[in-house]
C-alpha cells in the first residue's frame, strides 16, 4: 500500500460519525456571534444612536477577546471539511474541478440573499433619510463576516495541491507556512505597509487548515497529551511575550488606536491557533461519550446545519433589534455601567430569539433544509 493510500484509508478511518468538527464549528462561530453582542456599545448621543465597541472604553477586558476569538478553530475544521469532501468526491469519480465547483456553490448561494437583503437596507435607510455616515459605517460592520466566506473559499481552492503536499511532506508544510506568516508580519512592521499583510489571511489561516488535515488522517490525534501540552503552552508563551512589545496589541479584535491582530492576521495571530488547536484536540476524549449521545448528537447537527447563517445573520439582526428599540425609545444604558452590564442577558435572549425566528422564517420561505458547506 502506498503512501497516499494509508494516509487516506487512516483519515477514513478516523472520521467515522465523527461530530467533534461540528462541535469546533459551532462553537468557532458561536464565540464571534456572542462576542459581537456582547460588545456591541450602541448608545445615544445627542439625540442620534452611536455604536461603538466596550473594548475601546474597558480595556481591561482584553483577555475575553482570547476566549471568544475562536476563528483559528473555523479554519481547522475547514481543514478537515475540505478533505473529507474532497476524498470522498474522488472515490464517487468527480474530478477536483467538479469537486470544487459545488464546494464554491455551497458557500456563496447562502451569501446572495445576505447580500441583497442587507444591501437593500442600506440603501433604503438613505432614502429614507438615515444619517449617510453612521449608516454607511453600520452596512460596512454588517457586510465584514463575508471576510470568513473569502477567506475559506481560497482555502477550499487550494486545497487539492495543500492536501498533495500534506501528503508528501507532512508537518513541514505547517511550518513553512508558519514561518512564511513571521516574515510577512515582519516585513509589514518594518515598512509600515498593511496591504502587505494580506498574505496572512491565506497564511495563517492556512496554517489551521494544514493542521486540520492532521486531524482528518488521524495523526493529530496521536500525539500524546504531553506533547499537546507543551504545544499549546509554548505557543501561549510566546503569545504572552510577544504581546507584551509594543509593537502588537494584546486584545485579539482591533480597537481604536492600535493596530489590529486580526486584520490582516499577524504573529499574535498565529500564536493564538497554535495555542488553541492541541487545546482543542485535548478537550476532545471529555467531549467524545457527551457527542454521542441521542439528544446532543441532534443538538449539534442542527447547530452544525446553522451556524453559518447565524453567522452571516447575526449582525444584521442586532442592527434591527437595537433600531428598533431606538425607535421606540426604549433603554439603553451607557455602555460599561453596571446597569448596561445588567442588561446583557436580556438583550443576549432578544437577540438569540429573533436570529432563531429569521432562521425558520428562511428555511420556511426557502422549503427545504440548509446544506453545510
Amino acid at each position: 500500500m502506498s503512501r497516499t493510500e494509508r494516509t487516506t484509508a487512516r483519515a477514513e478511518s478516523a472520521q467515522q460519525r465523527d461530530r467533534f468538527p461540528d462541535l469546533l464549528r459551532s462553537l468557532a462561530l458561536g464565540a464571534v456571534i456572542l462576542g459581537h453582542w456582547t460588545m456591541a456599545a450602541v448608545s445615544v448621543q445627542n439625540g442620534e444612536l452611536h455604536v461603538d465597541n466596550v473594548l475601546n472604553t474597558n480595556r481591561f477586558l482584553w483577555p475575553l477577546t482570547w476566549v471568544l476569538v475562536l476563528i483559528p478553530l473555523f479554519f481547522f475544521v475547514g481543514g478537515f471539511s475540505n478533505a473529507t469532501s474532497l476524498t470522498r468526491a474522488l472515490g464517487r469519480g468527480d474530478s477536483p474541478a467538479k469537486w470544487l465547483a459545488k464546494r464554491l456553490k455551497a458557500l456563496i448561494v447562502p451569501v446572495l440573499p445576505f447580500l441583497v437583503v442587507v444591501v437593500g437596507l442600506v440603501l433604503l435607510a438613505l432614502q429614507l433619510g438615515a444619517p449617510r455616515t453612521l449608516t454607511l459605517t453600520v452596512g460596512i460592520v454588517v457586510l465584514m463576516p463575508l471576510w470568513f466566506v473569502a477567506v475559506y473559499s481560497v482555502l477550499a481552492a487550494i486545497t487539492v495541491p495543500m492536501l498533495g503536499l500534506h501528503r508528501r511532506y507532512g508537518i513541514r508544510v505547517v511550518v513553512g507556512l508558519a514561518v512564511l506568516a513571521c516574515v510577512v508580519d515582519a516585513a509589514r512592521t518594518i515598512l509600515d505597509e498593511p496591504y502587505i499583510g494580506y498574505a496572512n489571511y491565506v497564511l495563517v489561516h492556512g496554517t489551521a487548515q494544514q493542521l486540520g488535515f492532521f486531524y482528518w488522517d488521524g495523526r493529530l490525534g496521536r500525539v500524546s497529551h504531553r506533547a499537546l501540552w507543551a504545544w499549546s503552552l509554548g505557543a501561549l508563551a510566546l503569545l504572552c511575550a510577544v504581546v507584551a512589545t509594543p509593537i502588537w496589541s494584546e486584545s485579539m479584535v482591533g480597537l481604536s488606536g492600535e493596530r489590529s491582530n486580526m486584520s490582516p492576521p499577524s504573529i499574535p495571530t498565529l500564536l493564538h491557533t497554535l495555542f488553541l488547536i492541541p487545546l482543542a484536540i485535548l478537550a476532545r476524549p471529555w467531549v467524545a461519550r457527551w457527542m454521542d449521545r441521542l439528544r446532543p448528537a441532534r443538538i449539534l447537527d442542527v447547530a452544525a446545519r446553522y451556524s453559518m447563517r447565524a453567522f452571516l445573520w447575526h449582525l444584521p439582526v442586532a442592527v434591527v433589534v437595537y433600531g428598533l428599540v431606538f425607535a421606540l425609545s426604549g433603554p439603553l444604558p451607557t455602555p460599561g455601567t453596571g446597569a448596561w452590564w445588567l442588561s446583557r442577558p436580556l438583550m443576549l435572549a432578544i437577540l438569540a430569539m429573533v436570529l432563531v425566528g429569521w432562521l425558520r422564517l428562511g428555511d420556511w420561505l426557502g422549503g427545504r433544509r440548509t446544506r453545510r458547506p
